[in-house]
């Protein structure tokens, strides 16, 4: 640092590690503020945080008076102008907190990893610091810790041959950006360049952390120049080892993280790694920052080597959401689990359903059914089995009836039930397996329009491509394609019909959705034998577009 001043260094986001908070709980701040100040013998510490009780654990922590503690940046920018910043807040304030960095005159930032929420404020990051002189690095600061350093000399020095393939776990359901990311620069690291390509599956339902999409386990692979290779698992337990890093060559296998070991030609060995600069992670970060700032002097962890990290992390997102390998540099400027999870997705118009079903000769319809309902309204349907029936008391804070099943012959009460909800103008969906309930009930029949005949009806089982009529549906679709399923022909026609799709199999097109002429408040949908069926979008989009479609009073 070219100054004989002491330096200022604020810590933005000081935390306060607690159990009770889960993943959530870390003090990083409290890292941070360790490593600048065993990097440097005399500077002084400011801490700001919106939390007064962590900024008062942090001031107790470090002895620091009140006037260093500050409960936002801005107090802390009209107060004092800061020579360094770490950022340790969570990611979404990473990028504005940078900038704001930048725009207060600060010579050194360092950022903790995720870098920032999506590619566009990371290169935004990185250019209005490249453009002001301010040096900028990203916590990956385990490229200075004495096995990585040892490992990466053993690797390059020929210990384990060529054709390095590095495999790296993270258990106990971390995710990609909170805990990955770091295997990730320690691969860059090692390899020496970010990889080519990378493909990645993952299980994506909607968690968050820190605020941000996140997945709940992943398997990620990535291709590097040199015809290097590496494996990333993060999320299950797996092993003991569920945090480890190792390497396998022509030669030989590296096994750097938890601890150093080596097998190759000259047999087993564990390495012991010599004190060097680099002697402590967050220290070593810290004292490269001081004596990089101002000049050219590069940083291991300085954001030219570690920005493809967090790049790595949004290519693997946008793998999962694309289930295509990505190349490198990527182009998506977005945070691909945010364009997953908040995607358009069919709804119904109802809130409360009451599904009459039976188990359908044990072909799992009704729970593949209940499951959809469940996600197109957000709460589970009140599911009553058909032999029971219905009663006014059954229905009375529904919003939709949906049957399902092949009973017989309905009660009187549910007769009664039936026609009050239908003449109301209220919703009524009868899907697949209802066209063959209640055959002997001419009034039930009617609504169905189209029935399943027990002596001339048939249903083939083959794959299927959905075809929307014209002024049909309006689902997201104009063809869908099903698996191998019953598809309903000959049905009898009982009254009049509005088509809106059928079904195309190799023997013609058949009728697989429509609304009664006669009561537009009941919609039919054919398709859904099978449990499995119903966890297809095309399914789920069409099942709620006749919902939107049908007319209510």
């Amino acid at each position: 640092m070219a100054t004989n001043s002491i330096p200022v260094v604020a810590i933005l986001g000081c935390g306060k590690r607690s159990s009770n908070n889960g993943k959530e709980g870390w003090a990083i701040g409290h890292a941070h503020a360790e490593g600048w100040l065993k990097a440097c013998l005399e500077l002084k510490l400011c801490g700001v945080d919106i939390s007064p009780d962590n900024l008062a654990a942090f001031g107790k922590r470090f002895e620091l008076p009140t006037s260093q503690l500050f409960a936002s940046s801005a107090a802390l920018y009209a107060t004092v102008k800061p020579d360094f910043v770490s950022v340790c807040t969570w990611p979404a304030l990473h990028a504005p907190m940078v900038l704001e960095a930048v725009k207060q005159g600060a010579k050194g930032i360092i950022c903790e990893k995720p870098m920032a929420l999506d590619l566009g404020e990371m290169t935004q990051m990185r250019d209005s610091c490249a453009k002001a002189g301010v040096r900028l690095a990203i916590a990956h600061q385990r490229r200075y810790e004495p096995n990585f350093q040892l490992g990466r000399k053993l690797l390059h020095d020929g210990a384990i041959g060529e054709k390095w393939v590095l495999e790296a776990r993270v258990a106990d359901n971390w995710d990609i950006l909170s805990w990955t990311v770091h295997w990730f620069d320690i691969a860059n690291f090692f390899f020496g360049s970010r990889p080519v390509s990378v493909l990645a599956g993952g299980d994506v339902t909607g968690q968050r952390r820190y605020q941000h999409a996140v997945e709940n386990a992943s398997v990620i692979f990535a291709e590097y120049p040199e015809g290097h290779q590496a494996i990333f698992i993060t999320g299950p337990v797996g092993n003991p080892e569920s945090y480890g890093v190792s390497l396998r060559g022509t030669k030989g296998l590296l096994q750097v993280a938890p601890t150093l070991k080596l097998w190759n030609q000259a047999g087993y060995s564990e390495p012991q790694p010599h004190a060097t600069d680099y002697s402590e992670g967050f220290a070593g970060l810290m004292g490269e920052m001081l004596r990089a700032a101002g000049t050219d002097r590069p940083i291991l962890c300085g954001v030219e080597n570690c920005f493809a990290a967090t790049e790595m992390a949004y290519a693997a997102h946008e793998s999962i959401r694309t289930q295509r390998k990505i190349a490198l540099p990527l182009a998506a400027q977005y945070a691909p689990l945010e364009v997953l999870t908040h995607e358009a997705k069919p709804t119904l118009p109802y809130k409360k359903v009451v599904l009459l079903a039976d188990e359908h000769f044990g072909s799992g319809g009704r729970e593949g059914l209940a499951e959809v309902l469940k996600c197109l309204s957000g709460e589970s349907p009140t599911l009553v089995e058909a032999a029971t029936g219905l009663s006014a008391e059954t229905i009375a804070e529904a919003d939709l009836l949906v049957l399902y099943h092949t009973h017989d012959v309905p009660s009187m009460e549910t007769q009664k039930t039936m026609r009050a909800w239908v003449g109301a103008g209220k919703p009524l969906l009868l899907v697949h397996a209802a066209l063959g309930a209640y055959p002997q009930w001419d009034e039930y029949t009617a609504w169905c329009g189209r029935v399943w005949d027990w002596g001339s009806s048939e249903h083939p089982h083959e794959p299927t491509t959905l075809v929307m009529t014209k002024g049909g549906l309006t689902a997201g679709w104009s063809e869908a394609w099903l698996p191998r399923d019953e598809v309903f022909i000959k049905l009898g026609q009982r009254s009049v019909v509005k088509d809106l799709l059928t079904a195309r199999i190799s023997t013609g097109d058949f009728p697989a959705a429509w609304i009664s002429s006669v009561n537009p408040n009941i919609g039919i949908w054919v398709p859904g034998h099978r449990r499995d069926l119903w966890s297809l979008p095309a399914m789920r989009e069409g099942l709620a577009a006749l919902a939107r479609a049908i007319q209510t009073k």
